[in-house]
């Protein structure tokens, strides 16, 4: 007994230890727990509700644009660029922050940058970014300098830099018409794009001109799209969904680079010679051969793929990438410095001048004013005498005639071609005017049947229609401007006049290069195309391949191609042993290797009209083959060029 007390005493000691033990643990858990549970909540709280989710873009690559053979005409580049946090950078004082963007602007320059305060400003200010944004200010910066502005940031807060793609022209000024450049989004296109399938910011780029712009869909790589958790130090916590970007297509086109910078040698080699003609002197005044633009267009007739655009004088697409300064815009819109950035080929409105007369033979074919019921056979002569005189013309303008007056003989359909004999025509022309039966307007339905007078529908934007007048046209213009015209009437010396691509006529070196590949490939108008395929750029394959359209089918028996193809042969091979009259660009072809590679053409002169002051014609080309199935159609026209046939 007495021995189990103290053993009893010994169990309720340790019991007791070891209670005190678990207790002396256990309270500074409650406590813990406690303290989290209550004490803490609240700032639990508030650091779950500073947690936010986010969700961040990742821009795309654009595709790159090939030519036919696959090289690359446009690619993509790095390019480091300065920018600006606006959130950080509101918190500098307002009078510091114009001596902060001059140091930075200076900063800039000296690294061979040249930067000036007020494009930072504008940048700056500029309503298109929000006030969290990054906003880029100069593109195109050195490493050295990305270097040096993060290792002194103290110097510029909220400045850093950030690395970008942007465009590259491997072959600089080549084809810069056809293939257009990129730039910022404008307060209107970011409307039109808010709800598009590809997401656009408002620091985007997008498409402004040429291939860059109709190809803008295909081109524009899919954004990727990343959703994230993050705090409010902006540090990523989780990422709950993430979709990487896509670079756009590839898209190949129909040019050939090589063909395209011949084009381009040759235009500009031409208006360098003609520039060289000693000046003229008319009793009007005196003409200078300026030749200070032109255009070139060369096409396959069997498809209507476009093989060259070229368009002089020509700009550098390098000047849109880093964003081109007002002063470098005006430059390249300014009419003193003949208009850089028009498109010619596709823009340049011009008097097709006697290029046009083969439209004039169809009509006069098509309608029988040529044939068994109207004034002429195919084969018949009509004398060309070097005037022509309007049956029954009383006041007004009643004589017409022949450049220089020049009097061609004995003609047919044929030789009314090939020596272009404007007095021919005016025959066709003043019948169609006066002879019962006849259609006033036929030679503009046959303009319009081949395309003129309406957009090609090649594909790029911003197409020049053309012209071609009506009596009803002539009454609206009349109405809207008085002064141009003496009368609202439609006269037979309108009607001349159109006969032979002058008076109000207007046509595009493409819409005349089209209208001949219909004429030279059996029938078919085409709507020209230069897209030739979209490239998926991960593996290569095609994804949609741009055929051939066609814009209609049309009437061209042999009795009517037969004539004028012979005649327009006759331009560049016909030469008469007695007399000495020749094709028009018969001297031009001389060496020519025609058993080789027979070759056809038409020339043209087109009279410019302007106020006050004598210029020189405009002179063009249209030339095809080899024959007899040509697998290229080519226009030259020469602005202020003379002479063309």
């Amino acid at each position: 007994m007495n021995r189990r007390r103290p053993l009893e005493r010994s169990r309720r000691l340790r019991l007791g230890i070891l209670g005190a033990v678990a207790i002396s643990l256990f309270i500074p858990l409650v406590a813990r727990l406690w303290y989290l549970q209550i004490l803490k909540e609240t700032e639990f709280i508030e650091r779950v509700e500073d947690n936010t989710t986010e969700t961040i873009i990742e821009r795309a690559p654009r595709g790159r644009i090939l030519d036919v053979n696959g090289r690359i005409l446009v690619d993509n580049r790095q390019s480091i660029v300065v920018t600006i946090d606006k959130e950080e950078m509101s918190t500098v004082k307002t009078s510091d922050l114009d001596d902060l963007f001059f140091d930075l602007a200076r900063e800039i320059s000296l690294s061979g940058n040249l930067t000036k305060v007020a494009q930072i400003e504008a940048a700056y200010e500029s309503e298109r970014y929000g006030p969290f944004a990054k906003v880029p200010v100069v593109s195109d910066i050195s490493k050295e300098l990305q270097v040096y502005l993060a290792e002194f940031s103290y110097k510029w807060p909220g400045v850093g830099t950030t690395v970008i793609t942007v465009r590259d022209y491997p072959y600089g000024t080549l084809a810069a018409h056809m293939l257009g450049y990129v730039g910022s989004l404008s307060e209107d296109e970011i409307d039109q794009v808010k709800n598009a399938e590809k997401t656009y910011l408002a620091n985007d780029e997008i498409g402004k001109a040429g291939i860059e712009l109709f190809y803008e869909n295909a081109l524009r790589g899919t954004p990727g799209r990343k959703t994230v958790v993050v705090d409010k130090f902006n540090n990523i916590l989780d990422i709950i969904d993430e979709v990487p970007a896509r670079a756009g297509s590839d898209v190949q086109l129909t040019i050939d680079i090589d063909l395209q910078a011949m084009a381009e040698k040759y235009l500009k080699d031409g208006l360098d010679i003609a520039r060289q003609q000693p000046t003229k002197f008319e009793e009007e005044g005196v003409i200078i051969y300026k030749a200070p633009a032109g255009a070139m267009v060369v096409m396959n007739p069997q498809d209507g793929s476009i093989i060259a655009l070229a368009s002089h004088p020509t700009y550098d697409p390098e000047l849109f990438v880093s964003g081109i300064g007002q002063d470098e815009f005006d430059d390249l819109i300014d009419p003193g410095n003949s208009l850089p950035l028009l498109n010619r080929t596709i823009q340049g409105t011009y008097p097709p001048g006697s290029t046009f007369k083969p439209f004039t033979a169809y009509a006069a074919l098509d309608t029988g004013l040529i044939g068994s019921r109207g004034i002429l056979g195919v084969n018949s002569m009509y004398l060309d005498e070097g005037i022509f005189t309007i049956p029954t013309c009383e006041g007004g303008t009643c004589e017409f005639q022949n450049a220089g007056a020049s009097a061609y003989g004995e003609v047919d359909l044929r030789l009314a071609l090939t020596y272009s004999s404007d007095v021919y025509f005016y025959n066709l022309a003043t019948h169609f005017d006066i002879l019962p039966g006849f259609d006033l307007e036929s030679v503009q339905v046959t303009a319009r049947y081949f395309g003129f007078g309406s957009p090609s529908g090649i594909t790029l934007a911003n197409e020049n229609g053309g012209r071609i007048p009506t009596p009803d046209s002539r009454r609206e213009a009349y109405r809207q401007n008085p002064e141009a015209f003496l009368t609202d009437k439609w006269l037979t010396g309108d009607t001349l006049n159109t006969s032979i691509g002058q008076g109000d006529v207007l046509a595009t070196p493409l819409q005349i290069a089209n209208a001949y590949s219909a004429l030279v490939n059996g029938g078919t108008l085409y709507a020209p195309n230069l897209g030739l395929r979209s490239i998926d750029p991960v593996t290569g394959e095609t994804e949609v391949e741009y055929l051939p359209r066609v814009t209609r089918e049309m009437y061209l028996p042999d009795a009517f191609i037969r004539p004028i193809d012979d005649g327009l042969a006759g331009v560049t091979t016909w030469r008469r042993s007695d007399n000495g009259l020749e094709g028009t660009a018969y001297s031009a072809f001389l060496n020519f290797p025609h058993e080789d590679w027979p070759v056809s053409g038409k020339t043209g002169t087109s009279e410019k009209q302007s106020t006050g002051q004598l210029i020189a014609d405009y002179a063009l080309f249209v030339g095809w083959g080899p024959n007899p199935d040509p697998e290229y159609v080519a226009v030259v026209v020469l602005e202020e060029a003379g002479f063309g046939g």
